[in-house]
């Protein structure tokens, strides 16, 4: 069996900030504020998610230095899954269907 990785594992999302809208405030009759969960590691709101799976299962895993992750993904999970697992040393597939759209 491995060793369980420090309870100290970094968190691989970051704390962004939260700033007000004057043209929505004015619009809506209160203050409306924007957390700009664009600029998380993986340009998304899925970094928080994702990454706390992939850490707690690090944390949990009695063999965390073999864990892989797989992701089945067309976009925004499966780039937080990846940033995720690789800002914690661990490899990460993504698998992207065939109905996501090229352009993704």
């Amino acid at each position: 069996m491995g060793s369980l990785p420090s309870p100290h594992l970094p968190k691989p999302w970051i704390s962004t900030p939260l700033i007000e809208s004057a043209a929505l405030s004015k619009a809506a009759g209160c203050r409306i504020f924007l957390k700009l969960e664009n600029l998380q590691p993986a340009a998304s709101f899925k970094s928080r998610g994702i990454g706390n799976l992939i850490r707690h299962a690090l944390l949990t895993h009695p063999t965390p230095h073999l864990t892989h992750f797989y992701s089945s993904s067309g976009g925004n999970a499966g780039l937080a899954c990846v940033t995720a697992a690789h800002s914690l040393g661990r490899p990460a597939t993504v698998v992207v269907p065939m109905t996501t759209k090229p352009l993704m």
